[in-house]
């Protein structure tokens, strides 16, 4: 082109520009190969450019450029997430503001991964990889990522190795690690593997092959099996043996399972080996345990079957003193359970042998039928005394001590099971309690004859006891030791003089005579320990010593006592007011002795007077018997208990001592009594002139009447002797007087309170005391209301019974 321009503006010239020519087509060529180059190059450019852009977009790392003077003059993305700059707010000022120490600015120099401090927007300070690349522009590019995240990161990496580290050479367990891919080749084991089989971490590493190996051959096949799963995500568990360097076998129990990277590919697989030996070989020894338990409890079933039958046996047998039944019902059980036949052969008492008992199972074949006689092999039992065991027959003497009874036979034939010598001791057992069955009926007979004097020795309510020619007790029976208070096991064997207390005094005065003759009873009193007893006892002697009965008649020696004080005291307490009658009557019927009407009259009136005590005491006496024998009506009614005070109140001031005197106190609201109002009052009367009597020095006497739960009681209090604590007990006894030697002067029958105790109890009341001696006695009796609550009238032995089971509340005895 320049070549035709020059041709045609220079035409004159153009023998030099033909000249010039080359040198234009070289220019120009020149020209238009760099006109090229520089294309390309700005083409580069641009996409070098356009990709830095994309990197910087998409780049984590803070991508930024800074000038020739240390200005920012691009600022990526990652730059702004890094430091917290956005880029209209970045660009333009000096990178020393985004460094702690602004002369490490890297301008125009290249730094490679040189950690600076950095500070963001906020102020905080981070540690930044700094790399700078110059660029020909003058420009400098740096790349800065924070690798203070990266540091923890590894440290954390670091820290997590070493735990991991730890943990598997610390377990009890030997962990392992394989690659996934290929053999399996195990690229990590722990150095537990040296004392699980022997062998170092090391040596397993190094020899691939040693693992199966060292499993035990049995279980080769199967562990190579299972540890080459199909399914990846599918752990492996399988127990197995291997044998360690020593050749111990080692149960070990493996699992394993494949470790998965993010996306679910398998990186490696990781498992562990754990020592179960001692559960593997515990669970040998409780496979053993059981089957011997299992054998044990066949025998121990078996046993049991035999220790049923024995018990059954022994309750049949104990059933009845029929040996020959019970027996036979034996033998027949026996055929039913352990044997096809059994057979008792007895010894009798002239020496021979016979047949006593002889059953036959229902299934057992017509061979296994007994023998109708003895067999000789029996009669060697029989005399040696000693058993004879084959696995069919069991032969086992019946003896009593040193004594042979007979023998017993057991046959097992072909379905019972075969005996051993396990079965001698159930079988000798057997034997012995049929013996001693056998045994019971021989004695039976005897026993028989001597059991009724047996009984009546035990039974009777006297006393017996045997001394024999030394003076020994042989014989004491209950009764006995019920008098005496001795046992039998405390006098059987001793001296009666050691047992019964004061016997050398006593035994002389009992009468003794043969047993042809009628003996005399004597009345003696005993020494026991519940004090003095009265006996009557007699002696009967015999060739072999001396039987002695007595029986306790202490109450009916107390009673005829009582009674004979009773007859001295009535014959008293009768004859003065009898003898005050006959003297005043004698007296009105003397003609030589002249008496006035005043006289007359008052002789009259002492008659009159002690006619009535006269009558009084007659008529304790009959009420008494009437209560003895149960003759007494009650008429049971209702009626005031302060008008029954206030009448027997009223009677009694006309005939008490002026010196006593009486104050009746009446509670509000009391209800009226149920009972019956003559034998109340009669109640009454006795205690009040009860406390007339006991009052010899005077004083108050106060009649109350209270009500208290459904019943009314009545009290009777006087200031007069008082009755001494230990009087309390007996103070209501029939026959009983506090004072009977007449200390006092005071009389009477001993009847009045008995009387008091007994009408209060059969109206269903009941009658108590308190008193202390020198300072007068309070009596109280209660008896029922007509509430819905009252109580019935009590029998005469129902209120014995009450009486003698329990002491009332508070003092209940009286005078």
């Amino acid at each position: 082109m320049g070549w035709v321009l020059t041709l045609l503006f220079v035409a004159e010239n153009w023998l030099a520009a033909l000249i010039a020519l080359p040198l234009w087509l070289a220019v120009g060529a020149t020209a238009g190969w760099l006109a090229v180059r520089l294309l390309h190059k700005s083409r580069a450019h641009q996409l070098a450019e356009s990709r830095l852009e994309s990197v910087q977009e998409a780049a984590t790392e803070a991508i930024l450029r800074i000038d020739g003077d240390g200005l920012i003059t691009s600022w990526s993305a990652g730059a702004e997430e890094l430091y917290g700059y956005p880029s209209d707010e970045i660009v333009g000022r000096p990178l020393a503001d985004l460094l702690m120490d602004s002369e490490s600015v890297p301008t125009g120099q290249r730094l490679t991964d040189e950690v600076m401090q950095q500070r963001r927007r906020d102020g905080s300070v981070f540690s930044a990889s700094v790399t700078a690349i110059p660029v020909e522009s003058g420009e400098t590019t740096v790349v800065a990522r924070d690798v203070g995240a990266l540091r923890r990161t590894t440290e954390q990496l670091r820290n997590a190795k070493a735990t991991y580290r730890s943990l598997t050479e610390h377990l009890p367990v030997v962990t392992y690690v394989q690659s996934f891919e290929g053999e399996r080749e195990t690229t990590f084991v722990s150095p537990q593997i040296d004392w699980l089989i022997g062998y170092t971490a090391d040596e397993w590493l190094a020899d691939p092959g040693l693992f199966l190996r060292l499993v035990h051959p049995d279980d080769r096949d199967r562990v190579a099996a299972a540890r080459d799963p199909v399914d990846p995500t599918k752990a492996v568990r399988l127990d197995y043996r291997m044998v360690s360097r020593a050749g111990r076998v080692v149960w070990v129990r493996d699992e394993a399972v494949t470790v998965l990277d993010e996306s679910g590919q398998p990186l490696c697989i990781q498992g562990y080996l754990l020592d179960v030996s001692e559960r593997k070989n515990a669970e040998e020894e409780r496979k053993m345990l059981r089957a011997a338990e299992a054998a044990t409890a066949a025998d121990a079933s078996e046993r049991q079957r035999k220790v049923e039958f024995v018990a059954e046996a022994a309750s049949v047998l104990a059933s009845s003193l029929d040996a020959r039944a019970t027996v036979g019902q034996v033998a027949a059980l026996a055929a039913r359970n352990l044997a096809e036949s059994c057979v008792v052969d007895v010894l009798t008492e002239d020496g021979t042998v016979t047949r006593y008992a002889a059953e036959r199972a229902a299934s057992a074949p017509l061979s296994a039928e007994p023998e109708a006689h003895p067999e000789p092999a029996v009669l060697d039992v029989i005399r040696s005394r000693r058993p004879e065991l084959s696995d069919e027959v069991l032969r086992v003497p019946l003896s009593r001590g040193s004594r042979g009874v007979g023998a017993l036979t057991l046959v097992a034939g072909e379905k019972a099971t075969h005996y051993s010598a396990d079965d001698l001791p159930w079988a000798r057992a057997l034997a012995a309690m049929i013996a001693l069955a056998i045994d019971n009926s021989r004695l039976h007979t005897e026993v028989e004859a001597r059991s009724d004097a047996s009984k009546v020795l035990t039974h009777v309510g006297e006393g017996v006891f045997l001394l024999d020619r030394a003076g020994l007790i042989q014989l004491w029976n209950p009764a006995s030791a019920a008098i005496t208070g001795v046992s039998a096991e405390t006098a059987v064997g001793k001296p009666a003089s050691d047992a019964i207390p004061g016997w050398h005094e006593v035994s002389e005065r009992i009468a003794v005579g043969p047993t042809s003759d009628a003996v005399s009873t004597s009345t003696l009193p005993l020494e026991t320990d519940r004090g003095e007893r009265w006996i009557s006892i007699s002696g009967v002697e015999f060739f072999g010593g001396t039987v002695y009965a007595f029986r306790d008649i202490t109450e009916a020696h107390k009673l005829d006592e009582l009674k004979a004080e009773f007859i001295a005291t009535a014959s008293h307490e009768l004859r003065t007011p009898l003898a005050a009658v006959y003297g005043a009557a004698q007296t009105l019927r003397r003609h030589d002795f002249a008496l006035d009407e005043a006289g007359r009259e008052r002789f009259i009136s002492l008659i009159v007077d002690e006619s009535d005590r006269l009558a009084a005491i007659v008529n304790q006496i009959l009420l008494a018997n009437q209560l003895d024998v149960g003759r007494l009506d009650l008429e049971m009614e209702p009626f005031d208990a302060r008008d029954l005070v206030e009448r027997v109140v009223e009677s009694a001031r006309t005939h008490a001592p002026s010196h006593i005197t009486f104050d009746v106190q009446v509670a509000d609201g009391v209800p009226p009594v149920a009972a019956d109002k003559d034998l109340a009052r009669q109640v009454l009367v006795n205690l009040v002139d009860n406390a007339v009597k006991y009052s010899p020095d005077g004083g108050g006497i106060e009649l109350g009447v209270e009500s208290a739960d459904a019943a009314v009681v009545f009290s009777v209090v006087d200031e007069g002797l008082g009755i001494p604590a230990d009087e309390h007990r007996r103070i209501f006894e029939k026959f009983y007087r506090l004072d009977p030697n007449m200390t006092y002067g005071i009389g009477g029958t001993g009847l009045g309170l008995y009387i008091c105790s007994e009408l209060v109890e059969r109206m269903g009341g009941r009658i108590w005391l308190e008193s202390e001696e020198g300072k007068g006695s309070a009596f109280f009796f209660q008896l029922p209301t007509t509430s819905p609550r009252t109580a019935l009238p009590k029998t005469r032995e129902l209120a014995e019974k009450e009486r003698a089971a329990s002491a009332p509340p508070a003092q209940t005895d009286g005078r």
